[in-house]
């Protein structure tokens, strides 16, 4: 078996579909076959359309195609592509702000594809490499550097300078996602953070308080043996907390954070998991699952089987905003708390998906004006009341997001002590490598303590930052 066939099938394992680092790992593969071939990196909009051309980053002034005022498109007929991926209900959400921007923009004709998580990327890796790429499409944040240091993506600033979008309508730690000293190669389209969902119904019977922000790890733990339900013989019908172990967005990077610790260094090239305080976060993980016995590990209740929470057979679930939809769906009866405290204070993780162009595009301004409509408060308003994610417009957010559903206050508020979800160049082979070992050895069955699982995983770790 191929490094190649591991690496996807260890991707493959991984349930939610935000979770899975499978599309950088494609992304690499294909987009160097492009890069040797010069299709997607290198390739020229078609003179036939020189309204169109992408324009000068140093004199955006002197390109025809930089007419178009802020008000809309105003350039002659053209029809683009957008792909995407999500479920049947996130895709009609698309199609749906794909339609309020035509009727606003009647010369843009928007051809949608969509797919599942894996499917996108593997098609779009095609596309790419072919010299077909979709001229927008979504990108997840730490995907983004794999894609972006290839030379794929348009810089959207000669754009944003043009049209004088303010890019602080957004929310900041989002927009960085997409910023890199050479320019902004993207705008974020909707974004996810992580909280404490608690089961209503199950807190009431045991006649405990619901979680609040005044929750600390002790908190948690006295709370979770509580609710935890075993028969005689020893068998758990009730779980007092689930997550998912096998991506660190869903509850160890958290864990990290609020220990004190960090995962790699903010210029990327130095790896701090490897610290007391990094692995006594992730150590914690580990003690919920063997020493308090609260959170099935992932032999127990495996990915595959569905979510403990959703299914009524956990009191409390350390997930993503994604899941509120999914929960509401369930007929569940839940709340939502901010994540419980760690020795060094709150913390949470923040996740964009960001909207980019096609560096190839034949209608940037086509393009950019589809990408700049994502963002605008009416898609964004669309956007919010599918629940499944969360608008990246700040005056969506605190305005008709912040009270669209009990609970979205406290996922709104978590922004603001959000950190990114680490995001470079080689993630997808940084994140597997880790993940590997952490699954094996520490979450899946405790051989070793999270503090010498990183040790002898670092220095693969180190070697793969040090390509930067």
């Amino acid at each position: 078996m191929t490094m190649f066939d591991r690496i996807t099938r260890a991707a493959r394992r991984r349930r939610r579909s935000r979770a899975s680092a499978l599309g950088a790992l494609l992304a690499s593969a294909a987009l160097v076959a492009a890069a040797c071939s010069g299709s997607a990196a290198t390739g020229a909009p078609s003179a036939a359309v020189p309204s169109q051309a992408a324009p000068s980053v140093e004199a955006p002034s002197t390109a025809a195609s930089l007419a178009a005022s802020d008000a809309g498109y105003t350039g002659p007929p053209v029809t683009i592509s957008y792909s995407t991926w999500g479920d049947a209900t996130e895709l009609k959400s698309q199609r749906a702000m794909v339609d309020a921007f035509q009727a606003a923009n009647p010369n843009i004709t928007v051809n949608v594809t969509e797919s599942d998580w894996e499917p996108y990327w593997d098609s779009l890796q095609t596309a790419i490499a072919g010299g077909a790429a979709p001229d927008v499409f979504a990108m997840d944040g730490p995907l983004f550097p794999d894609y972006e240091s290839r030379g794929v993506l348009l810089d959207l600033k000669p754009y944003i300078d043009r049209d004088g979008y303010d890019l602080g309508q957004l929310a900041d730690q989002a927009v960085a996602d997409f910023t890199t000293p050479d320019g902004q190669f993207g705008l974020p389209r909707d974004l996810n953070v992580v909280a404490l969902y608690y089961n209503k119904k199950m807190f009431d019977a045991a006649g405990i308080p619901y979680p609040d922000g005044t929750w600390d790890w002790a908190k948690l733990v006295d709370v979770a043996k509580q609710l935890t339900v075993r028969s005689a013989d020893g068998k758990t019908s009730q779980w007092g907390l689930y997550s998912e172990t096998t991506d660190m967005e869903n509850f160890w990077s958290e864990l990290v954070w609020q220990n004190g610790g960090d995962i790699v260094s903010a210029d990327k090239k130095t790896n701090l998991i490897g610290s007391d305080a990094a692995a006594g976060g992730i150590q914690f993980l580990q003690d919920l699952i063997y020493k308090d016995k609260v959170l099935p590990d992932p032999t127990v209740w495996p990915s595959d089987s569905g979510d403990a929470f959703e299914q009524g057979k956990a009191a409390m679930e350390v997930n993503g905003s994604w899941l509120v939809a999914t929960d509401i769906a369930a007929g569940l009866d839940f709340g939502i708390a901010p994540l419980p405290k760690g020795p060094a204070g709150q913390a949470t993780s923040i996740n964009p998906t960001g909207a980019v162009v096609s560096k190839t595009t034949k209608n940037p301004d086509a393009a950019w004006a589809f990408v700049k409509y994502l963002t605008s408060p009416a898609a964004q308003t669309q956007l919010m009341q599918l629940k499944s994610s969360m608008p990246a417009n700040k005056e969506v957010l605190a305005g008709p997001f912040a009270t669209s559903f009990d609970g979205a206050q406290t996922l709104a508020d978590a922004i603001a002590y959000a950190h990114l979800k680490p995001s470079f160049k080689g993630y997808n082979e940084w994140s597997t490598a880790l993940q590997t070992e952490l699954d094996a050895n520490v979450f899946t069955d405790p051989k070793k303590t999270a503090k010498q699982a990183i040790a002898d995983v670092l220095p693969q770790l180190d070697s793969i930052l040090a390509k930067q």
